[in-house]
């Protein structure tokens, strides 16, 4: 049976070789030692089944270390030469799971059993697939709601995350309700299991999660960039695929969503608004320093007797175009109305068909990348860009 890793931080040579004696059968100890603030980004890089971290009346800034991990997504067991209650109170506020004596081997492995789990990755990670529209209603929407549905058909394990926190439609799209919110995830991500998390999600039929703003829109205001792009690595461990819906323009939340996802879906249709917008957001996406195997261009509603051909979008953008989609409104509305994918409600259809095909484009070897690390006031100095729509 494969061993969790669990990170050790704050403990002296002997400590160290004295835990990884104790727990050599139910752990592998990883030393660690990092500043406080940059514990987050190492705990999400190393992806350990969980932290140890040592505390004492004399070390009062590990309590900085348990806060992080804990905001990154992770789990931390403290131990402790005594066990003073004010230590004991400020590791539980701080997050911390378990409080044991550094001494009390027996207490520290069944600690570690309880807590510490072998991390299940796929290629990594799973992978932040963003749909961003180049404009407002281009289908973004019934775009990514479609995709899940296609992705979590092909056996994996999906999620769909609604970003527009006051006027998003994906739940109505999905025809799910519930109250568990953004913020809720938000706030109790260093509780949730795999188990709790799937509980507390809305579930579609399908078996996509749905997480939204739902009906707490009052509390989006506190929601930051940096809470985005913890809740993409947290949600990234137990998802193969993790779709943003509601990414507009180039606000602190849309560039968290953005520089956290491995693969952005840039929505077109055939009109020059859409083209031009595509054309600024290509050159912003440049200077965030994407790649072009990050971005790809998609054409929603095609027709081909549109004047704006594909070769002239690929020219105009200097970019080809690598998937497009069918126009066919009438199957859309119908599917929306009725509360259903349109594999389920137009499974001939062949906008359906190419909703699937839109699958192989994000299936290649980068879903396990790490998302770089955020441009976030590096670019714009906090400052909000101007929203691309016309």
């Amino acid at each position: 049976m494969q061993k969790p890793n669990v990170l050790l931080l704050g403990g002296n040579d002997a400590l160290e070789a004295d835990l990884k004696t104790a727990l050599r059968d139910v752990c592998t100890i990883m030393p660690l030692n990092v500043p406080a603030e940059l514990i987050a980004d190492e705990y999400r890089r190393v992806n350990p089944g969980a932290a140890i971290v040592v505390v004492s009346a004399q070390t009062p800034q590990r309590f900085g270390l348990i806060y992080n991990i804990v905001a990154a997504g992770g789990v931390v067991i403290v131990v402790s030469p005594t066990k003073d209650p004010e230590l004991i109170l400020r590791a539980m506020r701080a997050g911390a799971r378990e409080f044991v004596l550094e001494s009390d081997h027996e207490e520290l492995k069944l600690a570690v059993r309880s807590q510490a789990q072998v991390t299940e990755q796929v290629d990594g990670n799973g992978a932040v697939i963003t749909i961003f529209g180049a404009k407002g209603g281009v289908g973004c929407t019934t775009i990514a709601t479609n995709l899940a549905g296609a992705l979590q058909a092909a056996g994996n394990r999906v999620c769909i995350i609604d970003l527009d926190f006051h006027l998003g439609d994906v739940l109505s799209f999905m025809d799910v309700s519930g109250n568990y919110s953004i913020t809720d995830v938000l706030q109790n991500m260093g509780r949730l299991d795999r188990e709790l998390l799937e509980s507390s999600m809305m579930r579609h039929p399908t078996g996509v999660n749905v997480l939204a703003q739902s009906g707490k829109m009052e509390e989006a205001e506190h929601i930051k960039g940096s809470d985005i792009g913890n809740l993409l690595n947290f949600l990234r461990k137990h998802y193969n695929y993790v779709l943003l819906d509601g990414v507009k323009g180039f606000d602190e939340i849309s560039l968290a969503a953005l520089d956290g996802s491995q693969h952005v879906l840039m929505i077109l249709t055939q009109d020059v608004p859409a083209v031009r917008n595509g054309q600024r957001c290509l050159e912003l996406f440049g200077r965030l320093g994407y790649d072009q195997t990050k971005v790809k261009l998609v054409l929603n509603r095609y027709q081909k007797s549109s004047k704006i051909t594909l070769d002239v979008v690929a020219e105009t953008l200097k970019v080809p175009v690598s998937h497009a989609i069918a126009n066919d409104f009438v199957s859309v509305i119908d599917a929306i109305n009725r509360g259903l994918l349109l594999r389920d409600a137009a499974p001939r259809a062949r906008l359906t068909q190419d909703i699937q095909a839109l699958t192989a484009l994000v299936a290649g070897p980068r879903r396990g990348e790490a998302p770089r690390k955020s441009f976030l006031g590096g670019l714009f100095g906090g400052k909000k860009v101007a929203d691309g729509s016309a």
